[in-house]
This record gives C-alpha cells, sequence and structure tokens, in this order.
C-alpha cells in the first residue's frame, strides 16, 4: 500500500459536510435517485410510494441534494403526484396513468420548489413543496422563505 498525502484546508473539510438547507427557491434539478418504498403508518400505510432524491443542476447550490416522497395512490396528497410527473411530461389526467419505474425517472430534468421548514431534531430542514417543468428556475431563483408553523405542516405553496 502506498501512502498518499491529501492537503485539506479547513474550508474543504466544513463544506463537505454541509447539510444545511438551501436557501427556499425554485431549483432546477435531476432525478437522482427514485426508490419505490410503501408508506410506514397513518391512514395511508402500505401504499406505494417514491422516495426521490434530486441533485441541484446548477447555481450556487449545484450538485446538493433535496429530498421527497411523492405517493403512488389517489388520495389528499395526489397534488403532489400530479405535480411531479405532469412537470416530468407525463399525461396524468384522467384514466389509467401507468407510473414509470425508476430507471425511467433516473436523470430526468425537473424544476423543484424548495421551502425551508423546522427541524424534527431542531434547527431547519428542506421541504420539496412542487414541482415545475425543467428550466422553470434559474440559478438566481430564490425567494424568501415560506412561514411554517411546525415540521407537520410540510406542504405549503
Amino acid at each position: 500500500m502506498s501512502n498518499l498525502t491529501i492537503n485539506l484546508s479547513a474550508t474543504d473539510v466544513e463544506s463537505s459536510n454541509d447539510y444545511s438547507p438551501v436557501p427556499a427557491g425554485t431549483y432546477n434539478t435531476t432525478v437522482f435517485n427514485a426508490e419505490l418504498t410503501e408508506v410506514r403508518n397513518g391512514e395511508n400505510a402500505g401504499k406505494p410510494q417514491y422516495k426521490l432524491q434530486f441533485r441541484i443542476s446548477d447555481g450556487q447550490y449545484e450538485n446538493r441534494r433535496l429530498f421527497t416522497y411523492v405517493p403512488l395512490y389517489s388520495g389528499k396528497a395526489f397534488w403532489k403526484s400530479k405535480a411531479f410527473f405532469s412537470a416530468l411530461g407525463y399525461n396524468v389526467e384522467a384514466g389509467t396513468f401507468t407510473v414509470p419505474t425508476p430507471n425511467e425517472l433516473a436523470g430526468k430534468a425537473v424544476a423543484v420548489k424548495a421551502t425551508v421548514v423546522p427541524g424534527q431534531n431542531g434547527g431547519e430542514d428542506n421541504n420539496v413543496a412542487g414541482f415545475t417543468k425543467a428550466g422553470g428556475a434559474s440559478s438566481a431563483t430564490v425567494t424568501e422563505p415560506v412561514a411554517v408553523k411546525s415540521a407537520t405542516d410540510l406542504w405549503v405553496s
């Protein structure tokens, strides 16, 4: 085994572990990871959902990640499914909608509206509050944070 030396500055070390939320705004992203899971508890326990990870694709926060769940069933949160799939160009109007596979979603471009909400363990977290077609954001599209009353009040617009 050879000896390898890497010179790191304090800035390199600090920035590599930055998990603070990005400012509220709309960001151009790509679907970085999509995983089919089930709702764990509540009235929709056992129903399918996508656990999604988005990678910001440009601007100051390029390569940062945003996370959310998208339900794959009809119900109160169907607005989120409709917004997500519509932003990707799928027709989710009346009729039968065939849900794309995780592999079909990988790398697709979508603009994600992020808000900043109180974190479950204190501090703040990002919340994905909406979607628009790719290119619907610019790296400069950052808005004032949306007032959120609690961590359970997550789907604000």
